[in-house]
């Protein structure tokens, strides 16, 4: 096999398409949306938009983590004719703003990545695969390796939920593998660390993890169960706690508000104080000014309260922990449901 580093990663960015889409719409400014691993490239879309369409390109500056996390109000800020959005598939259908998906498919071979996954996983019976969009044209060569060559069952799982392709994953719905989970034994999530172990905390069966980039295949168990203690922790507490704030999400698709106010009847009726809090982007600087709330609660994005919660001095629950923490649910119930 080659060299364990990290590789450089390329990406189809589809400009030639992009020229001719601003040219074809006559749109004079046009807003460019990137999540952050791809934001290198803004500069090279930019130049080559403005020169070839002569239409004014803004790139945002600001976070991006998925197709939910729509620049649509900062476009219309912007007088804006259009809106780019790179690297994931269409979540939203907004009025009031043209928007393109541009999926940024990856340019690199999974042929290594896949002889390091068939090794590990040999023997493993029926393995559950998928990946992300910058991936999905390689899934087929990925999956015909993993069988002639390890002889391994692999399944494949149809889209659903906001999944718009068969064998797609995305950061916060595993519906269509949930789907398949009694047909395998196991997953592989050929993806980063994030898409992997979103999958683990939301199915029952173990869940490895190819890398593209690292060219590391791992496997998920140590890493989920540590989470879960941590999880289970942030319940207790909970359960002694007083005071809540109820966090609602100000993005496009992260708004749920009728989940937040579900959480707040739920919580006052416990005879819990709950203020009702909102926000585009939830860190921990902005809830540190809320020093007498024990325990946040989160409705935008479920990551936000699963991934790297060391960033937060107090604990941000899910729906779901809300509900055990109540004694709506038990935790086994939760668990058996999935935490995303």
């Amino acid at each position: 096999m080659g060299s364990d580093k990290a590789k450089e990663a390329s990406y189809d960015l589809e400009i030639d398409r992009l020229v001719r889409e601003v040219a074809s719409r006559k749109a004079r400014k046009v807003a460019v949306q990137l999540p952050d691993g791809l934001k290198p490239y803004g500069v090279e879309v930019a130049r080559r938009v403005e020169e070839e369409t002569g239409a004014t390109v803004f790139v945002s500056a600001e976070s991006c983590y998925g197709g939910c996390d729509l620049a649509v109000e900062e476009a219309k800020h912007l007088d804006a004719d259009l809106l780019v959005h790179y690297g994931h598939t269409a979540y939203l259908h907004t009025l009031g703003m043209p928007v393109i998906y541009l999926e940024a498919r990856s340019t690199q071979s999974l042929e290594e990545l896949a002889g390091r996954a068939g090794q590990l996983l040999s023997g493993s019976g029926k393995i559950g695969v998928a990946t992300t969009v910058q991936h999905l044209h390689e899934l087929n060569t990925f999956r015909r390796m993993l069988e002639a060559e390890f002889g391994l069952m692999v399944v494949i799982a149809s889209r659903k939920g906001f999944c718009r392709y068969d064998g797609q994953v995305i950061g916060c719905d595993y519906s269509g593998l949930k789907a398949i989970e009694g047909q395998v034994d196991s997953f592989l999530i050929v993806g980063s660390f994030f898409h992997g172990v979103g999958a683990a905390l939301a199915l029952r069966k173990p869940v490895y993890m190819a890398d593209p980039y690292s060219n590391q295949v791992q496997g998920l168990e140590e890493h989920k169960n540590r989470i879960l203690r941590r999880r289970y922790g942030f319940i207790v507490k909970a359960e002694k706690s007083r005071e809540f704030g109820v966090l609602v999400g100000l993005k496009e698709g992260q708004r749920n508000l009728t989940e937040a106010l579900r959480l707040r009847e739920l919580l006052r009726d416990a005879g819990r104080g709950v203020t009702m809090l909102f926000a585009r982007e939830v860190t921990a600087e902005l809830l540190d000014n809320f020093q007498s709330i024990e325990v946040f609660v989160d409705t935008a994005c479920p990551r936000v309260a699963l991934d790297d919660p060391e960033r937060f001095r107090k604990p941000i629950l899910t729906p779901g922990e809300v509900d055990v923490a109540l004694g709506k649910l038990s935790w086994e119930g939760l668990l058996e449901k999935g935490l995303l």
